[in-house]
C-alpha cells in the first residue's frame, strides 16, 4: 500500500474511532480528526473534497460493514424479486434508523454530492421485479426515485409525519411506507 493510501486510510479509521465516540458528528473536528490520525491539518483538503467528504466515506463504511451481509443474503435468496427488493429497502431503511445520530447529520451530504451507490445497489432487484416490461432507462428512475425519497423522507422525518401521518422512525410505519412505495411503483 503506498503512503497516500495509508494516510488516507487512517484519517478514515480516525473519524469511525470518533463517530463511535461522539454524541454528534458535529462534535467531529477536522482538527481532532487530524489530531487522532497524527497527520497535518491540510491533509485532510489533500486526500478529500471537504471534510464533508471524509466523514460520509467513513460513516458508509461504518455503516456499509454492517449492512453487507445482510444486503448479500436479501440479493441471494430464493425469494420472489418484489420481496426482495422491499426486505433490501427496509433493511437500508432500518440501518438509517439505528445509526441515525450519524446519517441525520450527513443527509445533505448523502442527497447532494454522494455517488448513487445504493440506487446501483437496488437497480437489479428493481430490473428483476419488472422482468424486462420496463426499460433500463425505467428502472434506473424508480430505484433513484425509491431511495432518493427515502433518503429526504428520513431527513425531514418530522415534516414527513406531520404531513402524512408516518413516523418513519417507527419500523411498521416505516414498512409500511414502503410497502406504499412498491405499490405506486408496481402498477
Amino acid at each position: 500500500m503506498d503512503k497516500a493510501s495509508n494516510t488516507k486510510d487512517q484519517l478514515i479509521k480516525s473519524v469511525i474511532e470518533l463517530l463511535e465516540e461522539c454524541n454528534d458528528v458535529s462534535e467531529i473536528t477536522s482538527r481532532k480528526i487530524t489530531e487522532r490520525a497524527k497527520v497535518n491539518l491540510s491533509t485532510i483538503n489533500y486526500h478529500f473534497a471537504s471534510k464533508d467528504e471524509l466523514i460520509s466515506i467513513a460513516v458508509n463504511k461504518l455503516i456499509g460493514d454492517v449492512a453487507d451481509t445482510y444486503f448479500q443474503d436479501i440479493k441471494n435468496s430464493d425469494k420472489a424479486p418484489r420481496k426482495k427488493l422491499r426486505d433490501f429497502l427496509s433493511r437500508i431503511s432500518d440501518i438509517v434508523v439505528d445509526y441515525k445520530k450519524y446519517t441525520k447529520k450527513m443527509m445533505p451530504y448523502i442527497l447532494l454530492k454522494e455517488e448513487f451507490t445504493q440506487v446501483i445497489d437496488i437497480l437489479p432487484l428493481v430490473k428483476e421485479c419488472f422482468h424486462g416490461s420496463k426499460s433500463d432507462e425505467e428502472c434506473k428512475i424508480i430505484s433513484y426515485q425509491l431511495i432518493s425519497f427515502m433518503q429526504l423522507v428520513f431527513y425531514r422525518a418530522d415534516e414527513f409525519k406531520a404531513f402524512s401521518k408516518i413516523n418513519v422512525m417507527n419500523k411498521p410505519e416505516r414498512d409500511r411506507l414502503i410497502d406504499i412505495q412498491l405499490d405506486l411503483f408496481s402498477k
